[in-house]
């Protein structure tokens, strides 16, 4: 690809200032997020998917991340959706801790969490 075409080239970048990196969230201010693949260990009835939307809704709060893409039709046994923090990136911690909690809930079989990726130009 094209250097002009690249966001993250160097020679982009370096032709852009402090506010505009900011701006198009480049170099110093990416903001990393990561993708969540979830297998249930049963499909889920109404009153299951609420309550489990609502739960990882209220743990994505506490922890000042917030959470998209889910299927909310819950016609399979899997969903997945991507996860961003409410303000900069993702950190590690962050990722883990999330992942544990879904990984505790009694609805949930299994859970894929992905490496932290640019979440405004990686690839979903």
């Amino acid at each position: 690809m094209k250097n002009w075409l690249n966001r993250h080239s160097n020679s982009r970048i370096r032709r852009l200032n402090q506010r505009q990196r900011k701006k198009y969230h480049l170099a110093e201010f990416v903001e990393l997020g990561f993708h969540l693949t979830l297998r249930f260990k049963q499909l889920l009835s109404e009153s299951e998917l609420e309550s489990w939307i609502n739960a990882i809704c209220d743990e994505a709060e506490r922890t000042h991340l917030i959470v998209g893409g889910f299927s909310s039709g819950m016609t399979a046994l899997e969903t997945d959706g991507f996860v961003v923090a409410e303000h900069g990136s993702v950190s590690d911690t962050q990722r883990d801790a999330f992942t544990a909690f879904l990984r505790q809930h009694p609805l949930v079989a299994e859970v894929d969490a992905g490496e932290l990726v640019d979440s405004w130009y990686g690839q979903l």
